[in-house]
């Protein structure tokens, strides 16, 4: 099964007319955060610069690579206390949180941006998101490969074709300093896979998550369907957990997050609050979740609460979808 590594819309619920914002003082005009087609070409383009700038940047982590590295590496550090726990969704709106703020150390002054899959359903190789100009790139290819744990098929066109990622998940709990070339393997158009995990992240399916009416089904259904989807339809990257690698990993969660808040528009006096699930430490010793609990973060960012991450217009965060 795809995406194995981790411990193992069209038709979407529409928000609020007018968003819930938090009455926290220090988020008064919280941003609007728009879908990748929505942003102008200056701005794509600043984006794919500030992502490659990241490659130059130090290390936060202590280590002799890069920061581009450090999200890879701290992503897959936590694996077990993120994934298929109550925290999954709190921590990824924080993490793309950080991700956003280190580029603006790379001369980046947009926002963070989203990619709505549901509009790319088997066409995935099509969307504006794969472009070669001002996009990620596409597929992988045959004509290019290297060699970790089998063949990878590198991604040769568009502005990430020479990226050199530093670590890779050789296991669910192993990871090495690997370099290696970007690479994907969409499962895309008509194929048996594309069309299995196409069920899954359609607009159709979307819609069915969006109507769970808790948290712990929410964020259950939600993770392990269109979420999990996505990532195993590019897969390549996308399939250990130091998929962070691939810079699409930060626009797919950045959608996860705006699907968690149209959920929480939909009834915010109570769903801005509503956390539960079971949790896992990285030694395997498993829990209840609860607000106070960390979100940790190692020395990519502070440490903050679930509870800091609960809205997007209180704690470090100020934006709507």
């Amino acid at each position: 099964m795809l995406f194995a590594f981790f411990l193992t819309l069209v038709g979407f619920a529409a928000a609020a007319a007018t968003p819930y914002k938090d009455p926290s003082p220090s988020c008064k005009n919280p941003v609007k955060r728009v879908e990748w087609r929505e942003l102008k070409d200056a701005d794509k383009q600043s984006y794919i610069n500030a992502v490659k700038c990241l490659k130059t940047k130090p290390s936060r982590l202590g280590l002799k690579t890069s920061l581009y590295d450090d999200f890879a590496y701290v992503h897959f550090q936590y694996n077990p206390s993120i994934h298929f726990v109550a925290a999954f969704l709190p921590w990824h709106r924080y993490f793309t949180h950080v991700y956003e703020g280190a580029l603006r150390e790379c001369g980046y002054t947009g926002y963070a941006t989203y990619w709505d899959w549901t509009k790319d359903v088997k066409k995935l190789a099509k969307s504006p998101i794969m472009s070669s100009k001002l996009g990620f790139g596409g597929d992988g290819s045959d004509t290019r490969k290297e060699n970790i744990n089998g063949d990878i098929r590198c991604v040769i066109d568009g502005p990430f074709s020479k990226l050199r990622p530093s670590y890779y998940g050789v296991s669910a709990r192993v990871r090495e300093y690997i370099p290696h070339c970007l690479h994907r393997r969409l499962a895309d158009g008509e194929t048996p896979d594309s069309i299995n995990f196409a069920k899954l992240y359609n607009g159709t399916n979307v819609a069915l998550v969006q109507k769970k009416a808790d948290f712990a089904t929410y964020h259950d259904v939600l993770e392990q369907g269109p979420h999990q989807a996505i990532h195993s339809a590019i897969a390549g990257e996308m399939n250990p957990a130091t998929s962070p690698n691939d810079p699409i990993f930060f626009l797919h969660h950045t959608q996860v997050d705006r699907l968690w808040w149209q959920w929480q528009q939909a009834n915010p006096k109570t769903r801005l609050r509503d956390y539960s699930g079971p949790t896992r430490s990285l030694d395997g010793q498993t829990g209840k979740a609860a607000l106070t609990d960390l979100l940790l973060m190692d020395k990519l960012a502070k440490n903050i609460t679930v509870s800091d991450a609960m809205s997007s217009t209180s704690g470090p965060f100020c934006y709507i979808y």
